[in-house]
């Protein structure tokens, strides 16, 4: 949330309303920033004043396979496109959001989407996806990969894109940046776009 710009001040109780995280999550973060000297704060709040800073310091210690659960499934589709559309349907009010290469093309293209990548909150039935996607499970390789995040925090805040939803900017940067498969590209193309994650400047 304190990433996403234009950047603001932020009152504790307010910031912990719009992250849904407690109050005293939210002054051990202000502690930190402010140590780090990565924010400042006056009275109408906290606010970031090193973004770059803060966002290198969460890519470094970010570890996909730990907060994470994932499973890939193989596809006789092989548009990127075809299979996030139809995806987004099938799945149809269940929460859920691209992320990773496809949610990069969607925000600022610059590699093509090897992998189509979404949160979901459970993962559906393998019947439900053979019907729809003509989707089978495989232990890698596949064009659709369906993740469980450990925190729900990956779905705050997020962003529609051609109808389809979309974790934040930063999100998208974080999971694509280890990736493999010229995910670092994307992630260093999209940070590079002046209105990452809504614009710092």
């Amino acid at each position: 949330v304190l990433l996403q710009g234009p950047l603001q001040s932020w009152r504790v109780a307010e910031l912990a309303k719009a992250a849904e995280v407690s109050l005293g999550h939210v002054s051990g973060v202000r502690q930190l920033l402010l140590a780090h000297e990565w924010a400042a704060e006056d009275k109408s709040g906290i606010r970031l004043i090193k973004p770059d800073a803060v966002l290198d310091a969460w890519a470094a210690i970010d570890r996909w396979d730990d907060r994470t659960t994932e499973r890939e499934y193989s596809l006789l589709i092989n548009d990127p496109a075809e299979i996030a559309e139809k995806l987004h349907k099938c799945l149809g009010k269940q929460r859920h959001a691209f992320t990773q290469w496809s949610a990069a093309s969607l925000r600022h293209p610059h590699t093509s989407v090897p992998v189509v990548t979404a949160y979901v909150d459970s993962f559906p039935d393998d019947e439900v996806l053979k019907k729809h996607l003509l989707a089978r499970p495989v232990s890698s390789g596949g064009k659709l990969r369906l993740v469980i995040p450990k925190d729900e925090g990956v779905f705050r805040p997020l962003q529609t894109i051609n109808g389809l939803p979309l974790v934040s900017d930063v999100q998208i940067y974080l999971d694509v940046l280890r990736a493999g498969l010229r995910g670092d590209e994307a992630a260093a193309e999209l940070r590079r776009w002046p209105d990452f994650a809504g614009g710092w400047s």
